[in-house]
């Protein structure tokens, strides 16, 4: 029950901070400013990973784990379906928003900033269902 805990609170931490992300600091990135974006983008980058990684890092290291330690009453599709939203996402990030980012890091970008507010999309509705599967899941535990 533990590694199932630790995955529904890393999950919904990650889900938290990128409708955060989503609606709040993407969206803010074409006021920074010409002169200042690719220090601001730089710094951006770099900082992030402080936050996400080491909810990213727990998500995924708990959820491999829910394949082998998982209460009872969860069901292995639903391990399996959880991996496969972090699939996912990293595959969404490596192929669609690091690229982005990027460009994004030589100097603002119209095109590069519109196609990150688009396609982060895919993370936003990645890491909430992934969240919700994990209350879900806890959930099944109930008595």
């Amino acid at each position: 029950m533990l590694v199932l805990l630790v995955n529904v609170a890393a999950a919904l931490f990650m889900a938290g901070f990128i409708w955060t992300m989503q609606l709040v600091h993407y969206p803010l990135l074409d006021r920074v400013g010409e002169d200042a974006f690719a220090a601001y983008e730089r710094d951006h980058s770099r900082l992030f990973f402080l936050v996400a990684g080491p909810g990213v890092l727990t998500t995924l290291v708990s959820g491999v784990l829910l394949l082998f330690f998982r209460p009872a009453q969860v069901p292995l599709w639903a391990a399996l379906l959880g991996l496969a939203l972090l699939a996912v996402i990293a595959v969404s990030t490596a192929l669609f928003q690091a690229p982005q980012h990027g460009i994004l890091g030589g100097g603002f970008d119209r095109g590069a900033y519109e196609f990150l507010l688009r396609t982060n999309w895919i993370r936003t509705a990645a890491w909430s269902a992934y969240g919700l599967l994990g209350l879900w899941m806890v959930w099944q535990t109930a008595p």
